[in-house]
């Protein structure tokens, strides 16, 4: 008999594009531990707060008085927190500035190379390429390898949305 659904709940970690859309909880803290799910505690806050770049001190912070980049980082630590087989991350890198961008390509590109499996969606597929390793594209409803390039390119398409 197949294994019922609720066995498969946090295999899959999502971001959201619009980071403070999956913040709930007041502080940093709360917020890691509750999408980390119950084995999740203090030492584990920190490890992912190192992670993802931010001071331990952060977690008694609250969610509310964040920047953009801070929240988007917080929703990162949460969903490693959570130890999923796959990570889907809708525009990760949305928001941030230069420095923040290098650091969050270089922790995906750590995960990948420990063995995550991840998907980005996302528009900015240079700043990527070290930690995609298959790249495809949705154009007019349809799947497209990225051995279309070739093809979009002679029809005018660079690569951004349609």
């Amino acid at each position: 008999a197949p294994s019922p659904v609720s066995s498969q709940v946090g295999r899959v970690g999502l971001g959201f594009q619009h980071a403070r859309l999956q913040l709930q909880k007041a502080t940093v803290g709360d917020e890691i531990m509750a999408a980390g799910g119950e084995q999740v505690g203090t030492r584990e806050v920190g490890r992912v707060l190192d992670l993802v770049r931010l001071p331990r001190s952060m977690a008694a912070r609250r969610v509310d008085s964040l920047s953009g980049g801070q929240m988007r980082r917080v929703v990162l630590a949460g969903l490693i927190a959570r130890r999923p087989e796959v990570l889907v991350l809708d525009e990760p890198l949305a928001g941030l500035d230069p420095p923040a961008r290098e650091e969050i390509v270089a922790l995906l590109a750590r995960l990948r190379a420990d063995g995550m499996t991840i998907v980005i969606i996302s528009h900015d597929f240079e700043s990527l390429e070290s930690v995609c390793t298959r790249r495809v594209r949705l154009v007019d409803g349809r799947l497209l390898p990225d051995s279309q390039q070739m093809i979009d390119q002679a029809h005018g398409w660079d690569g951004g949305t349609r």
